[in-house]
């Protein structure tokens, strides 16, 4: 029963504790505790080094290494995301100088002038561009609304798709395993799956230099595999690439700087790739000087020129076919019609951002 509490007496304070544990036992496992932790305290780890020694430190691997450190945890993750085009960019040109010449990335088309890139998103000129943009079974067309679609573009854009391909069937070429053939008319979900897979990684590589130097990575190995594969053919009777055990095992592509057979030649299909040893393209021998010319440099410009020259060709075509039909007794009914005739042109263009009627007050 509970206890009768008058009302003089004051209430009852409740004072009690945990008692404090203490004998030889709890005392001898906090000494072990302290004892660990100063052993893992004295041990050196990367996540214990400074930002700057780490970053100095992921330059002189090969980015999938760098893309392996970025799983160990949050910090390493944020640190190689952050810093992945310093990173890339060093990387390049320690180990893939050569390549990054030979497969140079394609520009984005918010890095074109704004008056230019109305004239490359033309739905005209892009139909226009179906030759160069056909779609190859192994190979995704660029996106017109975010790449440059120039001539120069468009093919450094499906040499990164090429090379992720490639190095995809690698292990059938190791192993002798025939690549499945697709049969014409016929789109199957595992191919649609692999190209767009190649242009999601080829797409990312375009502004991130650690992804670049990854797809030129796998390029490497691609190439060392075939040099390797195609020496030990014996009915192979083809001029080689000289390649060392030393050069294979170097991680680098210095090696590839020394006389070979040119690669010129797009493979525009996977049946090709039985006889592909080493695809370099974007350069020459110079037999005088003794050493390979890389040719890609300013061919972005010049085709950038070009589009913007047929351009401008094309509406001086335009105007002069108009006033060409302009009839004497009946001008003014002729000029409206051009006028008219100008806008819905201009409307059906709604990509195009070029001043509309810059040639009416020569026709009036």
């Amino acid at each position: 029963m509970p206890r009768y509490v008058s009302d003089d007496e004051e209430p009852l304070d409740d004072k009690t504790a945990a008692l404090t544990l203490r004998n030889k036992r709890t005392e001898r496992m906090k000494r072990k505790d302290a004892t660990r932790q100063q052993k893992r305290d004295a041990i050196v780890n990367l996540t214990k080094l400074p930002t700057e020694l780490i970053l100095e430190g992921l330059r002189y691997l090969e980015p999938s290494d760098v893309f392996n450190c970025s799983f160990v945890n949050r910090r390493f993750l944020s640190l190689v995301n952050a810093n992945a085009n310093v990173i890339g960019d060093a990387i390049i040109t320690r180990r893939y100088h050569i390549l990054a010449q030979c497969f140079p990335k394609p520009k984005l088309l918010d890095d074109v002038e704004p008056h230019l890139q109305a004239l490359l998103t033309d739905p005209n000129r892009q139909t226009q561009l179906s030759i160069h943009k056909r779609p190859y079974q192994h190979i995704q067309p660029p996106d017109a609304q975010e790449l440059c679609t120039c001539l120069t573009c468009i093919l450094t854009w499906n040499n990164l798709g090429l090379v992720l391909d490639f190095a995809h069937w690698q292990p059938h070429l190791d192993t002798g395993e025939p690549i499945p053939i697709i049969a014409r008319g016929t789109v199957p979900e595992w191919n649609t799956e692999l190209v767009a897979r190649n242009a999601r990684i080829a797409r990312r590589a375009v502004e991130n230099s650690l992804w670049y130097a990854r797809i030129l990575e796998a390029h490497l190995d691609s190439t060392r595999r075939s040099i390797s594969r195609h020496g030990k053919n014996k009915g192979n009777k083809r001029i080689h690439v000289a390649m060392t055990e030393a050069d294979a095992e170097s991680g680098t592509d210095s090696f590839l700087a020394k006389h070979g057979p040119p690669s010129i030649e797009f493979p525009y299909q996977r049946d090709e790739y039985y006889m592909l040893e080493a695809y370099l393209p974007n350069r020459w021998w110079k037999k005088v000087e003794g050493r390979w010319v890389y040719n890609i440099a300013g061919h972005h410009e010049r085709d950038l020129e070009l589009v913007q020259r047929l351009a401008s060709r094309d509406q001086f075509a335009l105007l002069n076919h108009a006033m060409a039909c302009i009839d004497h007794d009946n001008w003014m009914t002729d000029v409206l019609d051009f006028k008219t005739y100008m806008v819905a042109s201009k409307r059906d263009a709604s990509t195009s951002r070029r001043p509309r009627l810059k040639y009416y007050a020569a026709v009036v």
